[in-house]
């Protein structure tokens, strides 16, 4: 991971803690080590919440504010492992790839 990314990636994570995601998982370009400066970041953050999705998404949007291109999606753990289980395409692309940047400490 490059410094720069390496610098996004700790920006992302300060950012996020306060909205005390369960977990972000990194995917895409930036976890797969192929990443240029044309990149943008991927993340999926799996939180516990009752907000509808768009208003998750404009939450992390909001939270960070990052000079980088960033594309984040915000799933419940139900939701998560919901299309995990029914083989979703993606989820099982972001679990293959993916690298967790943050794991909520067990309470």
């Amino acid at each position: 991971m490059s410094i720069q990314l390496s610098a996004r990636v700790r920006k992302i994570i300060r950012a996020l803690k306060p909205y005390d995601p369960e977990r972000v998982i990194l995917f895409g370009s930036a976890a797969r080590g192929d990443a240029d400066k044309h990149s943008d970041i991927d993340i999926v953050v799996i939180k516990e919440t009752s907000e509808r999705f768009l208003d998750r998404l404009g939450r992390v949007y909001d939270l960070i504010d990052g000079d980088f291109a960033l594309d984040a999606l915000v799933y419940t753990p139900k939701e998560f492992a919901d299309m995990q289980a029914r083989e979703n395409p993606f989820i099982g692309r972001v679990l293959e790839e993916g690298i967790t940047i943050y794991e909520r400490p067990r309470r």
